[in-house]
């Protein structure tokens, strides 16, 4: 029984890896449109070729991605909103903090245990 403990362990430890550390958040592309506060992504949208600006090469030597990211959130205090990102990598049903400064994080359960507590 130990075993699969550890195994399902290992599984969920290698699903929150991230070799760039630029995956772990995102840049809202119209700062001052949003509530700041945490919730669940509920879907995701690409809005095709709408990154113009985007002229920096990924930390693993790729082109820039030319499109933005939709975001529609569930937030945890009552409510729904959308943002504009410039990351591809986040996925419907992550919890993610929108801060004051213009960037969606992903938040782990311990860091959510903080907030809440």
């Amino acid at each position: 029984m130990r075993v699969a403990w550890v195994f399902v362990a290992l599984i969920v430890a290698g699903c929150s890896y991230f070799q760039d550390p630029a995956q772990e958040e995102a840049t809202i592309v119209a700062p001052g449109h949003f509530l700041a506060g945490s919730g669940v992504i509920d879907a995701v949208g690409v809005l095709p070729n709408a990154n113009s600006g985007n002229t920096k090469r990924s930390s693993t030597g790729r082109a820039p991605d030319p499109n933005l990211y939709r975001l529609s959130l569930r937030m945890d205090a009552g409510g729904f909103q959308q943002v504009d990102i410039d990351n591809g990598t986040f996925m419907a049903g992550e919890a993610v903090e929108l801060t004051n400064d213009g960037r969606v994080v992903r938040i782990s359960g311990t860091t959510l245990n903080r907030v809440l507590h």
